[in-house]
């Protein structure tokens, strides 16, 4: 399974997401899953919690109605099958209820 990058995460980001807000959300998001990741004792993984918090909201901007469930198709379009996937499609309700 590809590991991406935070440089290629963010750019991904900035594609689909063009609103400021969702762009300083999504970092805020990040710097918080990397600072629980070392507070929880998973330091060696922070970077990839980082990571899914930058992309949690990646289908949020443009498609509101079916957020989480256009994320990892998204995502498979740029380039193939990313293990934050599972995480980023169960962190919302709506998600959870299909």
């Amino acid at each position: 399974m590809k590991t991406i990058t935070r440089d290629e995460a963010f750019t991904l980001l900035k594609k689909y997401n063009k609103d400021p807000f969702h762009i300083q959300h999504a970092l805020t998001v990040e710097a918080v899953m990397k600072w629980y990741a070392n507070e929880l004792g998973y330091g060696e993984d922070a970077e990839y919690w980082g990571i899914v918090g930058l992309l949690h909201d990646i289908d949020f901007e443009l498609y509101p109605e079916e957020h989480c469930l256009k994320a990892p198709e998204m995502l498979r379009e740029a380039g193939g099958s990313f293990s934050c996937i599972p995480r980023l499609r169960h962190h919302s309700r709506m998600w959870r209820n299909h």
